[in-house]
């Protein structure tokens, strides 16, 4: 079965994840970088999801999860070390009109994580639609070499020109082609490193 990728706005949802420990906190992670209102239920949880609640970034739950508590969320995650508590989520929350995933148990899943590669607003998803996480995690890693901290900033200059040129320049192709053009380049950091590498290969050396 295809499946159709899409990027959500969670600022504006609540958002619930069942389980406290490092898979947890791995999904916690996630959902921050875009959902403001998370609620964690776990009767213990990681240090760091801890410090989160502490921080206020979080909600925590410090219980069992029970029935009726996935009610009114717009996603859920469900990532307990319980197969039956992380079905009985999905059941629920999914019958509750709520988006849901269950860690490592694919049938139960209305949308699947992907392995990111995150620089600010620059992000490369990569999903094997479940069949082998352990790829997607490869390919990652691969990317992150590719694709270094320094897109961060580049994809922020390039949203700030963009938004520039549209506001001095009318509609149409040449105002496009502009925009992809400015795309076409590098970040500083590594057109720096590029033309050092050139310009120390065309050295005459000496023995």
């Amino acid at each position: 079965m295809s499946l159709y990728p899409i990027f959500l706005k969670l600022d504006q949802h609540r958002v619930l994840i069942v389980g406290g420990g490092p898979v947890a906190e791995q999904k916690v992670e996630g959902v921050l970088r875009s959902a403001r209102d998370v609620t964690v239920i776990a009767p213990r949880v990681t240090d760091k999801i801890a410090r989160w609640a502490h921080e206020g970034r979080i909600r925590h739950l410090k219980e069992e999860y029970g029935v009726g508590k996935a009610k009114g969320y717009f996603l859920v995650i469900a990532a307990t070390d319980s197969e039956a508590v992380n079905r009985a989520v999905y059941d629920e929350a999914r019958a509750a009109g709520a988006l849901v995933n269950a860690v490592d148990d694919p049938e139960y899943c209305s949308f699947y994580a992907p392995a990111v590669v995150a620089r600010g607003d620059f992000q490369i998803a990569i999903s094997t639609g479940g069949a082998s996480p352990a790829l997607a995690q490869r390919v990652r890693q691969e990317l992150e070499h590719r694709y270094g901290p320094e897109y961060d900033s580049w994809t922020s200059w390039l949203g700030r020109t963009r938004t520039a040129l549209r506001q001095v320049l009318p509609r149409g192709e040449p105002r496009k082609q502009l925009i992809r053009t400015l795309a076409l380049g590098q970040p500083r950091g590594i057109a720096e490193n590029q033309a050092k590498k050139g310009h120390d290969h065309g050295r005459c050396k000496t023995q």
